[in-house]
């Protein structure tokens, strides 16, 4: 609930994050890196994907900001203190969403293989299909789906952790994949 409340105050058209920005119950927040460079890949979209489609992640940005797609850096580190440009934040998620798992639209000049570090240290690579969809194996934190408030429990702040997109480049090879999709 504190979550809900702080989000709730940080809206408005304010230095916080942009116009109209309000926010209750979930949250998500993901970092998505270049294993090679360790920094944000910045022609990365990611989605939050549902039973019902796709919604797309805000990219997080130094100052303040009018684009829908992005959330100022300001009012992401109110709700991840360690927030970085680069990373991703979707506000308003829904209590009776259905999540099936993480979509990465590859970066020109990446592969398609994804390695999703948890905050856990659980670690698992696999390659992303060219388009969402809801086949859970494919996409990242599929474990984790199912609908909102029966999978994350009491509204919060859904960290997912961290996206490696490997580099389309021959001195940087990516790990071999180890869940493979259907």
């Amino acid at each position: 609930m504190a979550l809900a409340m702080l989000l709730h105050g940080c809206g408005g058209n304010g230095a916080g994050g942009g116009a109209g920005i309000t926010a209750t119950g979930y949250a998500a927040y993901v970092r998505v890196i270049d294993p090679a460079t360790k920094q944000p890949i910045p022609t990365a979209e990611v989605y939050f994907v549902t039973d019902t489609g796709r919604l797309p992640m805000r990219r997080v940005v130094a100052g303040q900001t009018t684009d829908p797609n992005e959330i100022s850096l300001r009012f992401a580190q109110a709700i991840v203190s360690d927030a970085k440009e680069g990373d991703f934040v979707l506000l308003n998620i829904g209590e009776n969403v259905v999540f099936r798992g993480l979509w990465v639209r590859r970066p020109a000049g990446y592969t398609a293989v994804v390695r999703h570090i948890t905050p856990e240290n659980t670690r698992r690579v696999f390659q992303t299909p060219s388009s969402p969809n809801t086949l859970a194996a494919c996409l990242a934190a599929s474990n984790r789906a199912g609908i909102v408030r029966v999978v994350f429990g009491e509204p919060k702040l859904i960290d997912f952790g961290v996206l490696e997109i490997f580099p389309n480049n021959p001195q940087v090879p990516p790990p071999p994949v180890d869940d493979v999709c259907p």
